[in-house]
């Protein structure tokens, strides 16, 4: 699979200082609502490639090399472009913390479409791991950008979603 890739990263506006989707953007993106224009911040862009990425391989598992290709691909990108515009090196991967949370929202919203009984303990679960990331999300941006008393739980919440996958 070819999920299309653009470098037009550096026409983003904001380039003269790092800026970041915050986690509603990011879920907009994995569900196509941004991301899929060439105005929009090239992390959203890159954040809909993942879950489209994710999707896919949902459909076609049999191309598990090809997606994580493509997976690896996308999450240096998104890496790339921040150390590029960042004072600081991230405390971990954001492209990584992007990727879980676009496996986990593809993942919950599949089992929420596919579950007998929505109130099943996995789609549950599913979408608590989903927020769990979405708050990591929110203090890894906080403490890549300098602020203080940022939350480490992304570490935690990452590691959970490699459990349930």
């Amino acid at each position: 699979m070819h999920v299309p890739h653009s470098d037009a990263g550096d026409l983003w506006p904001g380039d003269s200082a790092l800026t970041l989707p915050d986690w509603h953007e990011l879920l907009a993106a994995f569900c196509g609502h941004i991301g899929d224009q060439p105005e929009d911040h090239p992390v959203t862009r890159w954040a809909h490639a993942l879950a489209l990425v994710h999707l896919t391989a949902r459909e076609q598992p049999l191309r598990d090399d090809e997606f994580d290709w493509d997976r690896a691909d996308l999450v240096g990108r998104i890496d790339h472009w921040v150390a590029g515009r960042s004072e600081r090196p991230a405390p971990t991967s954001l492209g990584a913390a992007i990727d879980d949370m676009a496996a986990a929202q593809v993942r919950a919203t599949w089992l929420l479409r596919n579950a007998d009984d929505v109130s099943d303990e996995e789609v549950h679960t599913a979408w608590f791991l989903l927020a769990s990331l979405a708050d990591g999300w929110t203090d890894l941006v906080a403490e890549t950008l300098g602020h203080a008393g940022a939350w480490r739980g992304y570490r935690t919440a990452g590691s959970l979603l490699r459990d349930t996958l």
